[in-house]
C-alpha cells in the first residue's frame, strides 16, 4: 500500500474535529489527566476581523491556564511568530486571563521552523510544549483519541492493525453507539487524508470500515443523528424563507438540510437519496451552503 500522506494541517479541519469530539486527547498528549478535559471548552476565537485562533481550550475556573494549540504539518518560517502573536493578542483582548500555555504539534522535527533564536526564551519556558507525533510514546491506557492520532505517523504496515483495534473499541458497548460512530468517522477521514490515492469506498473496503456500518447499532445511531440534523436544517430554512416566498423557503430548507448532513459526514450521493434530489442539485446546494 502506497503512503501518499500529504495532510495540510494549516487548513485541514481534522484536528479541530478530533479535539472538539475527544478533548481528553489533547491533555493526554501533554501527559495530563484525561479528567482535565471536563473543565475546559474547546473553541475557535476571532480576535480581530482578519485573525482567528482555531484551537483554544478555555477553562471554566479562573485558576487554570488557557491552552493554545497549533498543529503544523508543513514547514513555515513564521509559525512561531504567528502562534505567539495570537497568544498576546488574545491576552490583550482578555486581560482577566490568569495564565496561559501553548502546545505546538508537529508531524516531525522537519516540519518545525529551523530558525528559533527570536523565540528561544519562550520555547525553553514551561509555557510552551513542543510535540513531534512521530516520536510520541503511546501510553498503555491511551484514550481513543490518541489511538486515532497514532494513525498519523504509524508505519504503513501497522495501520491495518491499529484500525482494527480502534474498530473493536468503537464497537465496545461501554463506549456508546454515538461515540463509536464518531471514532469510525474520524478514522475514515484521517485515512482519506493519508492515503490520497484511495477514494472513500476504497478506504472503507481496505480497512473493513464498511462492516461496522452494517450493524444495527451503527445504523440506528447514524440515521437518527442524520434525520435530526436534516429536520433541524429544514425547519431553520423554512423559518428564514417564510418572509421571502415559498420557493425560496424551500431552497433554504434544503440548503440547511444539506449543510447539516455534510457536517455529520454523509456523502453527497447519500444526501441526494435521502432528500429525493438529484446529485447535481445536492452539489449546488452544498456549494451554496459553504459560502
Amino acid at each position: 500500500m502506497k503512503d501518499c500522506y500529504a495532510l495540510d494541517m494549516e487548513t485541514d479541519s481534522f484536528f479541530w474535529q478530533l479535539f472538539k469530539e475527544f478533548p481528553q486527547t489533547f491533555f493526554a498528549l501533554l501527559g495530563q489527566s484525561h479528567e482535565h478535559a471536563s473543565v475546559y471548552r474547546y473553541e475557535s476565537i476571532e480576535i480581530k476581523k482578519s485573525l482567528r485562533i482555531d484551537g483554544v481550550f478555555v477553562p471554566s475556573r479562573a485558576d487554570l491556564p488557557v491552552y493554545f494549540t497549533e498543529v503544523q504539518f508543513r514547514r513555515s518560517r513564521t509559525f512561531y511568530a504567528n502562534l505567539f502573536a495570537k497568544v498576546f493578542l488574545y491576552l490583550e483582548a482578555n486581560p482577566s486571563t490568569h495564565d496561559w500555555a501553548a502546545a505546538a504539534i508537529f508531524e516531525n522535527r522537519d516540519t518545525e521552523p529551523g530558525r528559533l533564536e527570536p523565540f528561544e526564551d519562550l520555547l525553553r519556558s514551561k509555557r510552551v510544549t513542543r510535540i513531534y507525533l512521530d516520536e510520541y510514546q503511546m501510553p498503555a491506557d491511551a484514550p481513543v483519541g490518541l489511538g486515532i492520532l497514532q494513525l498519523v505517523s504509524a508505519p504503513v504496515h501497522q495501520v491495518k492493525g491499529l484500525v482494527a483495534h480502534l474498530k473493536r473499541r468503537a464497537q465496545a458497548p461501554s463506549g456508546g453507539s454515538e461515540t463509536g460512530k464518531r471514532v469510525i468517522e474520524l478514522v475514515e477521514e484521517l485515512l482519506l487524508r493519508r492515503f490520497t490515492e484511495l477514494d472513500r469506498d476504497e478506504v472503507r473496503k481496505m480497512f473493513q470500515l464498511e462492516d461496522i456500518r452494517k450493524s444495527k447499532v451503527w445504523q440506528e445511531a447514524h440515521q437518527s443523528g442524520l434525520q435530526e440534523g436534516i429536520e433541524q436544517g429544514r425547519e431553520q430554512g423554512r423559518e428564514q424563507g417564510r418572509e421571502q416566498g415559498r420557493e425560496e423557503g424551500f431552497l433554504l430548507a434544503n440548503q440547511k438540510a444539506v449543510h447539516n448532513a455534510l457536517a455529520k459526514g454523509m456523502s453527497l450521493k447519500d444526501i441526494a437519496d435521502l432528500l429525493g434530489l438529484s446529485l447535481k442539485e445536492v452539489r449546488r446546494l452544498a456549494k451554496n451552503a459553504t459560502k
